[in-house]
């Protein structure tokens, strides 16, 4: 946990576990903490300086959001993800963004168009930076906000938790050569569709770019899966 850098900051009205949480929660999306990585209670306990039971009850909510595994014998592990996770979860988002998507097209503002196209302009910038971790953020941004315009709060939950479980593995697949150009490709068609308030075309080009985010990250994991599975053979 060498890149666990600084501390939580322990005020305003949040407890001391959610406070935990969230920072571990951010370690987790901005790939600070790794898959595989060990969450040690009494070592975490003596970074924070605070006692065990926030700790403990920060490990289990981020269980519950299913970014930690509690493995046995081993204790809470940042959580990989499978070739298998990704296709149920990328199966979910299919389902659930196409209709958020669909009603988006309905109800966005004018003020909301201006947002997301401002989104646009700021990943394009990024792309020429080579700013992944930024791009990324951005990324997530212009479908937050496509989602929550929706208007389906129990909807917008479930996408926020499945979200968190994939960010710091988008990562990964955007670094591949031409995968960020491609990415704001698929982000501007789903934004002119947007623009001429088509419900059709809007869940279609969002379904295009979630299937092809599925494709890619589904080709990476298994391709280490097999890596791994060389290398304990060895």
């Amino acid at each position: 946990m060498n890149n666990l850098d600084g501390l939580p900051e322990f005020k305003g009205p949040g407890t001391l576990a959610n406070t935990v949480c969230d920072y571990l929660e951010n370690a987790i999306l901005d790939g600070r903490l790794e898959a595989g990585t060990r969450l040690v209670e009494r070592d975490l306990a003596e970074k924070f300086n605070v006692s065990r039971p926030p700790i403990r009850e920060a490990i289990r909510q981020l269980n519950n959001e299913g970014l930690v595994k509690i493995v046995p014998r081993k204790g809470a592990v940042v959580a990989r993800i499978s070739a298998k996770d990704v296709e149920e979860i990328y199966s979910i988002k299919i389902l659930i963004e196409g209709f958020a998507a669909r009603e988006a097209a309905k109800k966005l503002s004018e003020a909301d168009l201006r947002k997301l196209k401002s989104l646009i302009e700021k990943m394009a910038i990024q792309i020429e930076r080579a700013g992944v971790s930024r791009y990324v953020k951005l990324a997530e941004e212009f479908h937050d906000l496509i989602n929550k315009a929706a208007g389906n709060d129990k909807l917008y939950e479930i996408y926020k938790r499945l979200s968190k479980q994939i960010i710091c593995h988008r990562i990964n697949y955007l670094s591949l050569p031409g995968g960020l150009r491609c990415s704001l490709g698929g982000h501007k068609k789903i934004f002119e569709a947007l623009l001429q308030r088509a419900p059709d075309r809007v869940e279609s080009c969002l379904t295009e770019h979630i299937r092809y985010a599925q494709q890619v990250l589904t080709m990476r994991i298994k391709r280490s899966e097999e890596g791994n599975g060389s290398a304990n053979q060895t």
